[in-house]
Protein backbone atom coordinates (compact mmCIF):
# COMPACT_ATOMS: atom_id res chain seq x y z
CA UNK A 1 0.00 0.00 0.00
CA UNK A 2 1.51 3.52 -1.07
CA UNK A 3 1.04 6.68 0.90
CA UNK A 4 -0.98 8.96 -1.01
CA UNK A 5 0.80 12.21 -1.68
CA UNK A 6 -0.37 15.98 -0.34
CA UNK A 7 -0.83 18.35 -3.35
CA UNK A 8 -0.95 22.14 -3.36
CA UNK A 9 -4.79 21.59 -4.69
CA UNK A 10 -6.09 19.45 -1.96
CA UNK A 11 -8.38 21.45 0.78
CA UNK A 12 -6.48 21.80 3.82
CA UNK A 13 -9.32 20.23 6.16
CA UNK A 14 -8.39 17.11 4.40
CA UNK A 15 -4.25 17.46 5.54
CA UNK A 16 -5.65 17.92 9.15
CA UNK A 17 -6.79 14.53 9.54
CA UNK A 18 -3.53 12.66 10.14
CA UNK A 19 -3.04 14.85 13.39
CA UNK A 20 -5.13 16.44 16.34
CA UNK A 21 -8.48 18.63 15.32
CA UNK A 22 -8.04 22.11 15.97
CA UNK A 23 -7.72 23.54 19.27
CA UNK A 24 -10.55 25.48 19.08
CA UNK A 25 -12.39 22.32 18.56
CA UNK A 26 -11.13 20.38 20.69
CA UNK A 27 -12.06 23.15 23.30
CA UNK A 28 -16.36 23.44 22.25
CA UNK A 29 -16.40 19.57 22.68
CA UNK A 30 -15.14 19.62 25.87
CA UNK A 31 -17.48 22.76 27.17
CA UNK A 32 -20.47 21.12 25.11
CA UNK A 33 -19.54 18.39 26.79
CA UNK A 34 -19.30 19.48 30.03
CA UNK A 35 -22.63 21.75 30.03
CA UNK A 36 -24.64 18.86 29.06
CA UNK A 37 -23.62 16.83 32.14
CA UNK A 38 -24.68 19.36 34.04
CA UNK A 39 -28.26 18.24 33.71
CA UNK A 40 -30.15 21.55 34.39
CA UNK A 41 -27.81 22.18 37.38
CA UNK A 42 -26.38 25.93 37.59
CA UNK A 43 -22.79 26.85 37.20
CA UNK A 44 -20.55 29.64 38.97
CA UNK A 45 -17.27 30.80 37.14
CA UNK A 46 -17.12 28.94 34.05
CA UNK A 47 -14.83 31.47 32.40
CA UNK A 48 -12.53 31.05 35.04
CA UNK A 49 -12.41 27.11 35.34
CA UNK A 50 -12.20 26.92 31.40
CA UNK A 51 -8.97 29.36 31.64
CA UNK A 52 -7.25 27.42 34.82
CA UNK A 53 -8.03 23.82 32.70
CA UNK A 54 -6.26 25.59 29.50
CA UNK A 55 -3.34 27.76 31.30
CA UNK A 56 -1.96 25.16 32.89
CA UNK A 57 -1.32 22.77 30.25
CA UNK A 58 -0.44 25.44 27.89
CA UNK A 59 2.37 26.89 30.30
CA UNK A 60 3.18 22.68 30.75
CA UNK A 61 3.74 22.34 27.32
CA UNK A 62 5.54 25.34 26.61
CA UNK A 63 8.35 25.06 29.08
CA UNK A 64 8.89 21.87 27.53
CA UNK A 65 9.27 22.62 24.17
CA UNK A 66 11.85 25.91 25.50
CA UNK A 67 13.88 23.29 27.70
CA UNK A 68 12.88 25.33 30.44
CA UNK A 69 14.09 28.14 29.43
CA UNK A 70 11.77 30.91 31.50
CA UNK A 71 12.64 33.72 29.23
CA UNK A 72 12.41 31.97 25.89
CA UNK A 73 8.58 30.37 26.94
CA UNK A 74 7.24 33.84 28.04
CA UNK A 75 8.32 35.96 24.63
CA UNK A 76 6.50 32.79 23.19
CA UNK A 77 3.49 33.29 25.22
CA UNK A 78 3.28 36.94 25.10
CA UNK A 79 4.31 37.57 28.95
CA UNK A 80 6.21 39.27 30.98
CA UNK A 81 8.69 36.89 32.59
CA UNK A 82 7.81 38.30 36.07
CA UNK A 83 3.92 37.16 35.25
CA UNK A 84 4.82 33.95 33.81
CA UNK A 85 6.97 33.25 36.82
CA UNK A 86 4.09 33.91 39.26
CA UNK A 87 1.85 31.80 37.11
CA UNK A 88 4.33 28.87 37.02
CA UNK A 89 3.81 29.22 40.87
CA UNK A 90 0.16 29.32 40.64
CA UNK A 91 -0.08 26.00 39.10
CA UNK A 92 3.28 24.50 41.63
CA UNK A 93 4.70 23.99 37.76
CA UNK A 94 8.01 26.05 39.92
CA UNK A 95 8.62 25.49 43.48
CA UNK A 96 8.03 28.73 45.75
CA UNK A 97 11.49 30.73 46.30
CA UNK A 98 12.97 30.38 49.75
CA UNK A 99 12.18 33.09 51.93
CA UNK A 100 15.40 35.18 52.41
CA UNK A 101 16.26 35.81 56.00
CA UNK A 102 17.84 39.35 56.71
CA UNK A 103 20.69 39.61 58.45
CA UNK A 104 20.89 40.76 61.70
CA UNK A 105 22.53 43.51 62.20
CA UNK A 106 25.38 43.79 64.65
CA UNK A 107 24.38 46.39 67.47
CA UNK A 108 26.72 48.99 69.19
CA UNK A 109 27.00 48.70 73.05
CA UNK A 110 25.77 51.88 74.16
CA UNK A 111 27.96 51.98 77.02
CA UNK A 112 31.01 52.75 74.97
CA UNK A 113 30.64 55.92 74.07
CA UNK A 114 32.26 57.07 70.16
CA UNK A 115 35.36 59.87 70.38
CA UNK A 116 35.33 62.67 68.41
CA UNK A 117 38.79 63.91 67.21
CA UNK A 118 40.82 65.99 69.04
CA UNK A 119 40.89 69.68 67.92
CA UNK A 120 44.69 70.39 66.63
CA UNK A 121 46.13 73.81 68.01
CA UNK A 122 47.91 76.08 65.51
Amino acid sequence: MTARKKTAAEPISARRQSGPPPLKDSAADAIAHFLATLDGESCIDLYDMVLRQIEEPLLREVLDYTQHNQSHAATMLGLNRGTLRKKLRQYGLISEPESVQPKKKSRQSHTTPTKKPAKRKR
